[in-house]
């Protein structure tokens, strides 16, 4: 038998080998099962996800001798030919050749004549997207009222290029990138079959390069195969493809997230003289921060992703550097590989963006600034009442009164603690990073046109942050629009329902802010000054001298 590529021998033939596209699969086999067949289908997704195989099963489940049905024989005379691109009554037809006007008048003349052999005439267009708008047009009254023995199957990597009148007479299903841990166990069946002894660690490297995609897998295994023989290692994978393997990604990972300069620096030097793309490097690092984040958050959401060294790493990883240190490094990864992709000193570019985010672990928030002071100064500094009215007034700008407005309907409690729990919820989707303290913020009452809430002492840190103008804007905009009368949002801290200190939003005035009067600050000498716990672990953080205290 003459050699063909994996992509082309290993292509599925009937719904269940296809791989990774359950929630497709499973709606079609339903569909057949129950009669309920479309006169239009619109596969899209990626390359190499399985449309043009989809699009051929479907049509094989169509014409076979005891359809419609997902239950065929893919050894039947009609499925072979549909297979190999030979059936009368299955015209496979691209999309980017064929994509003027006078070829779809063609199309459109010949839908009318019944099938030669089987009991459709199926029309499947691939890349379907590449028709010119006159091809459409002239396509759109078949589309919508073809002849009942007429089906149309298109397939398409861009969707967005495709006119709505043609997506409102299709039925829709999107294939998705298959996971990395299908694409392995895919690979190891094939190795299986050709007799081939591949190491583990090499596929699970090609299935990081495949990037989601099957056909590109198979080809890359089929490549590796030709180049070294029945026995293919990581390192031949890495060597062929210019590939980075995990542990020299995770080695780099774990410097920038312990802000080692020198580490990065020299593990990015290693890996630029190895040959290794460093647009495919940048990638590799985002996928590694990417996993780092999602395990801080929730190691579960990783499971069967990854294997269990590489959870490993990113446990050890994760307690080395905050959850909003990692974020920023992910964000300026994502913006490095579209630099990448036009830089001419690609080497400088990437050193010096290596270096930008090594040191973003010292970028501390001013939160947790004040968590590393330990709270407030054991012993309050003395502050003269110019001073204090100052530091009022920049932390709750002072505005004029308002002019006299017509009296605002009453708002009963339970309308307002309603409207509350929706504008807590609509926060949470805006800032999923602070959804649990957004919803451990109770509502307290209304009254007015204001509305109090009660924030936990535990998390009083968090009343900064919260009382941000943007922040702000968030809560008290969905509280306006659910009951269409502007409130100023108040909030309380304490426990239950019983207020300890008072804070408010922008609107108020600065006698709001404790309900209780301070005592007295006690005056400090200079020796108990220089000797606070406090005022000794700020001048190590910010690595600074007191130069004149008052």
């Amino acid at each position: 038998m003459a050699y063909q590529v994996f992509a082309r021998k290993y292509r599925p033939q009937s719904f269940a080998e296809i791989v990774g596209q359950e929630p497709v699969v499973r709606t079609l086999t339903n569909a057949l099962r129950l009669g309920r067949i479309a006169q239009a289908y619109l596969f899209v997704g990626p390359r190499g996800t399985g449309k043009t195989s989809t699009a051929r099963i479907l049509a094989k489940a169509l014409e076979a001798s005891n359809g419609p049905t997902a239950e065929f024989d893919p050894n039947e005379e009609i499925c072979r030919e549909i297979a190999n691109g030979n059936c009368l009554d299955v015209l496979e037809i691209d999309g980017a050749s064929n994509n003027g006007v006078e070829q779809v008048r063609e199309l459109r003349d010949n839908v009318r004549y019944t099938p030669a052999k089987g009991r459709y005439k199926i029309y499947i267009i691939d890349e379907v997207h590449m028709l010119s708008a006159a091809a459409f047009n002239a396509l759109l009254k078949t589309l919508e009222e073809p002849p009942a023995h007429v089906k149309f199957i298109f397939a398409t990597t861009e969707v967005h290029k495709l006119p709505t009148t043609i997506l409102s007479r299709c039925q829709r299903f999107d294939l998705h990138r298959i996971p990395e841990p299908l694409i392995r166990s895919h690979l190891a069946h094939i190795c299986e079959l050709e007799k081939v002894k591949a190491e583990p660690a090499a596929l699970d490297a090609i299935a990081r390069y495949a990037e989601g995609g099957l056909r590109d897998a198979e080809s890359a295994l089929d490549q590796a195969i030709s180049f070294y023989g029945d026995r293919v290692s990581e390192a031949d994978v890495l060597s062929l493809f210019g590939l980075t393997g995990f542990a020299p990604v995770a080695g780099l990972g774990r410097a920038l997230a312990q802000g080692d300069v020198a580490a990065v620096l020299k593990s990015a030097r290693e890996l630029a003289a190895a040959g290794k793309d460093l647009g495919k490097l940048s990638q590799d690092l985002l996928g590694f921060f990417r996993n780092l984040v999602i395990y801080q958050v929730s190691p579960q959401a990783l499971e069967g992703e990854i294997s269990t060294p590489e959870k490993d790493v990113l446990a050890e990883v994760s307690g080395q550097i905050s959850r909003s240190a990692a974020l920023a490094i992910l964000e300026e990864l994502s913006r490095l590989e579209s630099r990448l992709r036009y830089a001419l000193a690609k080497d400088v570019v990437f050193e010096v963006a290596l270096i930008q985010m090594s040191q973003l672990k010292e970028k501390v928030s001013l939160e947790s600034i004040l968590e590393s002071l330990g709270g407030a100064p054991t012993q309050p500094l003395p502050i003269s009442p110019a001073a204090k009215s100052a530091a009022v007034s920049a932390a709750i700008p002072v505005v004029s009164p308002p002019p006299p407005a017509a009296a605002t309907p009453a708002i009963t409690n339970s309308a307002a603690e309603g409207a509350w729990k929706k504008a807590v919820e609509t926060f949470a989707q805006e800032r999923p990073m602070e959804a649990d303290t957004i919803r451990a913020v109770l509502f307290h009452g209304c009254k007015a046109d204001q509305l109090e809430v009660m924030l936990p002492a535990a998390l009083e840190k968090k009343l900064f942050y919260l009382r941000s103008p943007r922040n702000l804007e968030i809560l008290e905009k969905s509280l306006l629009t659910q009951l269409n009368v502007p409130l100023r949002l108040v909030f309380l801290i304490g426990e239950g329902r019983q207020p300890v200190e008072v804070a408010v939003s922008s609107g108020a005035t600065p006698t709001a802010i404790a309900t209780k009067p301070a005592p007295p600050p006690p005056s400090l000498t200079q020796e108990a000054f220089e000797n606070d716990p406090v005022i000794k672990n700020a001048l190590k953080i910010f690595e600074a001298k007191i130069v004149k205290s008052s």
